[in-house]
């Protein structure tokens, strides 16, 4: 079918018989490049082409005028701004850039819709003073007075904007609309025998109406709608901008209405696809791709991204196959992975500045940045430079600088980009800018660096090249804080455009950049409410209802514009694919577009009985495959080291690893990989276990082979506090609890103590007598494997070994909950079998290696062992099946410890891993 383009250049160069004075106005510049293709084939090969304008470009020609961007405008009128405003009342610039785009943004909306703006905005002032009224005038605020002093100056800055802006003959798009409509007359007077043909508009602001309506009352234009009947028969939102125009503008009277048209209910199929969540979506479209390819050409194919974000996804997501594929759409800055680095640097030092800490930096900000995949293509050029930061991220909270430039002493080139990241940076913004620009020069120059990386590196460059030129005329960026402030504003604005052929392969684009063009074929993600149409909204300074009455288009008129340029494209298309998130959430996200629902109902009446509709819930292939457990065969090899490590010792802690999980027990005990030692930001359990055990031994040391006494336990009373505090400061950090939740744990662990202490006096009280016989004790013992003809040493440290009334006690302290249950054991084949059981045979291992050193048998002394939990004190000390140890009890154990070490070293069996969270490890 022929694309509306193609109709329309026809019918034009058929009625035309100079080229040289035609001139095509399109909506946007996309769409030129198409036309421009069109008339190269069907002007003649002797002819000048006509022009090809925007109607951005158009208006820009009338009047003479220059747009600027946002980042320009934000600073003209702050410069206006503050001429205006009292000085009590003047915000910030980084507070100004917050509000001002929006009534920017509304001064636009009036002066394109060509609306005398002071009664509108007089009318503003006086409702914000109604609101705020009161019959006494009391209870007035220092903040309400100047709220209402701003809205009586909005019309000020208005006027007194537009003058500054007219003066150096540049503007915002609707003053440029409402300039040209001032020179208008001026213009046609010199335009005779040229004429203009405008083609597959819809919505029209006044001013773009005004325009169009003189030059074709002056018989200077032409117009060419690509309308479609479906709009008035489905009483479709479209039909209202059409509706208007063939009724209201003159030129209607005596001409006809070019084009109405039955292409909607045409010979097409729409396929209806719906999935779960964003990705799903992407690769479905990746296996229509895959499939249209198969079967023939994607030359005249089209994906409408609803959600652009999603389009590094779709990316990764064509097929192999396909080789040429043109991106027409914007990228928004703040979706580009390199505006993390930016984030990350800026946080760097604004939380320094936060935290007071001025010199050294939070390490986890710092992570932040060094992390960052940009940094990290830089720090090839230092091997050690992992370890290094490892070790220096390991030792404090905050790092200082003279520690961060020490670590890359011995590389240039990181020295110099250091040096500009972390030293001097102080609130002089034009030095700050300087130092960014500066080291995206240095990132640039690294030659491992990506094509895209190298240009969205320039894109910033150029952003902050533009901020620094900026205030080095207007001096309005005065810290670190407005800096980043009006940099996340031009994230959310700016966009990065890309490079392409884009009359070759497959075209991907956002709806906008779809205007006026046509294909066969067209995939459609994200067809959800909130995408397709976009989320509406009333983001002004100007109420709905004024807006209403005085025709500014509002989110209404937005949805209707969304859905014109939705249907349009099905115009001619004649495979469709509409796929939609079918997941819906409990805020709503995941609705289907109410676009969905209208081609459905207008399928019922019968508007689309000649569309062929194929609905489908596609289900994403899952991989079924079940989980497949890690497992290390043994070798001899393995075997051997084996050996080595029993020759070195087992700890009960290691053989627990083992019954807990035999992979962890092989990466840390064979290969000797450490768990990997996290930066304790706040005190960690092992740390703080360490801190309570080491603070007893240090109170109960004075005190060794004595009978305990309350006066005794009264003085260890007494040193608790200082003791504790001595511990935090060995163990992790003295300064830590000052605050939050080290606060917390150092009070606990002072409680822990302190309630042990209590426990033992009232123990003394009662008439017990124990004496200390050992704090900390390291033993250790060989036991031989008869089976495996193998000497196999057992090491350990026991927490505390007393005597009390005669017996003997062997106790593990233990800072977490442990209750009497775990600690009995009535299946002695479930030992080394169940981790449940790993506290008892943690106790049984100690108290089997110091029967050994004492080298008595159990039928001499009377031996319990066990464990007090410092969150379960009230059960006092818990021993093993709460009973003095027997010979029957170490003969069963000896016998499930030989079990354990024969499947340890058993060659056929492999280190088979468990269901259970693997730990992290660092190779030592």
């Amino acid at each position: 079918m022929q694309s509306f383009l193609h109709k329309v250049v026809s019918e034009v160069l058929a009625q035309n018989n100079s080229h040289s004075d035609l001139s095509f106005v399109l909506p946007n510049k996309r769409s030129g490049v198409f036309l421009k293709k069109i008339l190269k084939q069907k002007a003649a090969s002797n002819s000048f082409l006509p022009k090809v304008l925007s109607i951005e470009d158009f208006v820009k020609d009338i009047s003479g005028f220059e747009s600027l961007d946002s980042i320009n405008l934000l600073f003209e009128f702050y410069k206006v701004y503050k001429e205006h405003t009292a000085k009590e009342n003047l915000d910030s610039f980084d507070n100004f850039s917050k509000w001002a785009p929006i009534l920017i943004q509304d001064f636009n909306d009036l002066d394109s819709n060509l609306l005398d703006s002071e009664p509108i905005l007089s009318y503003l002032s006086d409702t914000k003073r109604i609101e705020h009224w009161k019959l006494d005038g009391a209870g007035e605020s220092q903040m309400i007075d100047s709220y209402l002093a701003f809205f009586d100056k909005i019309i000020i800055y208005h006027r007194e904007f537009t003058k500054h802006l007219i003066q150096s003959k540049s503007g915002y798009q609707g003053l440029i609309y409402k300039i040209a409509c001032d020179k208008l007359s001026a213009f046609i007077s010199k335009r005779k025998g040229v004429k203009y043909v405008f083609a597959g508009f819809n919505a029209l602001n006044k001013a773009e109406e005004h325009i169009i309506q003189e030059l074709l009352g002056n018989q200077l234009a032409e117009i060419y709608w690509d309308h479609d009947n479906f709009y008035r028969q489905s009483n479709n939102q479209s039909e209202q901008f059409f509706k208007r125009y063939e009724k209201t503008w003159n030129y209607y009277r005596s001409n006809e209405f070019k084009w109405k048209s039955d292409l909607i209910n045409s010979s097409k199929t729409i396929h209806l696809h719906g999935l779960p969540k964003n990705i799903s979506q992407i690769k479905h479209v990746g296996s229509i791709l895959k499939e249209l390819n198969t079967n023939g050409s994607i030359e005249d194919t089209a994906i409408i991204l609803g959600n652009e974000k999603l389009l590094p996804t779709l990316l990764n997501s064509i097929p192999r196959e396909i080789n040429t594929a043109n991106i027409t759409m914007g990228y928004e800055l703040q979706n580009v992975p390199l505006s993390s680095f930016f984030h990350a640097l800026f946080k760097l030092h604004l939380n320094q500045a936060k935290l007071n800490k001025k010199g050294s930096f939070y390490y986890k900000d710092l992570l932040s940045l060094i992390n960052d995949p940009l940094l990290k293509e830089s720090r090839e050029s230092l091997p050690e430079f992992e370890e290094r930061l490892k070790t220096l991220i390991n030792k404090e909270l905050f790092i200082s600088e003279e520690l961060l430039m020490e670590m890359v002493h011995d590389s240039v080139d990181l020295s110099n980009l250091f040096q500009l990241l972390f030293l001097n940076w102080n609130n002089n913004v034009d030095l700050l800018l300087q130092k960014i620009i500066s080291t995206i020069k240095i990132l640039n120059q690294n030659q491992v660096i990506t094509p895209l990386r190298r240009e969205h590196l320039f894109r910033f460059y150029n952003i902050f090249l533009e901020i620094s030129n900026l205030n080095d005329k207007f001096r309005f960026i005065e810290n670190l804080k407005t800096l980043y402030q009006l940099f996340q504003q031009i994230l959310k604005t700016e966009k990065l455009s890309f490079q392409g052929e884009p009359l070759e392969g497959l075209q991907i684009m956002g709806l906008l950049e779809s205007r006026v063009l046509d294909f066969d074929t067209l995939i459609i993600t994200s067809l959800n409410e909130g995408y397709l149409p976009a989320s509406g909204g009333n983001n002004s300074f100007i109420p709905l209802d004024v807006k209403l009455e005085r025709k500014i288009p509002t989110f209404f008129e937005k949805d209707a514009i969304f859905s014109y340029h939705f249907f349009r494209l099905l115009h001619r298309a004649k495979n469709v694919y509409l796929i939609y998130n079918n997941i819906t959430d409990d805020f709503g996200s995941g609705e289907p577009s109410r676009f969905i629902r209208q081609l459905k109902v207008s399928k019922e009446l019968g508007l689309l009985d000649k569309v062929k509709f194929r609905e489908a819930v596609i289900h994403p292939q899952l991989n079924h495959d079940p989980l497949v457990l890690s497992k290390i065969d043994k070798t001899e090899e393995l075997i051997e080291k084996l050996k080595r490590s029993a020759e070195n010792g087992f700890s009960p802690s290691a053989l627990m690893n083992y019954i807990r999980n035999p992979l962890d027990f092989y990466k840390r005990s064979v290969l000797g990989i450490k768990e990997f030692k996290k930066t304790e930001e706040t005190i960690a359990a092992n740390t703080f276990g360490t801190i309570v055990h080491d603070t007893l031994e240090q109170l109960y040391s004075p005190y060794l082979n004595s009978v305990l006494k309350p006066e005794l336990l009264k003085k260890m009373v007494a040193n608790v506090e200082n003791e504790v505090e001595d511990q935090f400061k060995k163990n992790y950090s003295i300064k830590a609890i000052k605050s939050g939740k080290n606060l917390l744990a150092f009070e606990i662990a002072k409680q822990f103590v302190l309630n042990f202490l209590d426990y033992e006096l009232k123990q003394v009280q009662k008439g017990r007598k124990i004496i200390l016989r050992g704090l900390e004790v390291k033993t250790e013992m060989i036991h031989f494997h008869a089976g495996l003809n193998l000497p196999i040493k057992l090491r350990g440290k026991i927490d505390r070994i007393d005597e009390v009334d005669g017996v003997l006690r062997i106790i593990d302290y233990k800072t977490g909950k442990v209750n009497l249950n775990q600690l009995k054991l009535k299946d002695w084949g479930q030992l080394c079998q169940d981790d449940k059981y790993s506290k008892s045979f943690q106790v049984l291992t100690y108290a089997y290696m110091y029967l050994n050193s004492m080298k008595s048998d159990v039928d001499q002394v009377s031996i319990k062992t066990g464990i007090v939990s410092f969150k379960n004190l009230n059960q006092g000390f818990m021993p093993f099946n709460g009973k003095v140890l027997t010979e029957e009890v170490f003969e069963a154990y000896k016998r499930e410890l030989d079990k354990l070490f024969q499947e340890i070293f058993n060659i056929e069996i492999p280190f088979q891993e468990k269901e259970l969270p693997v730990f992290n490890f660092l190779k030592n």
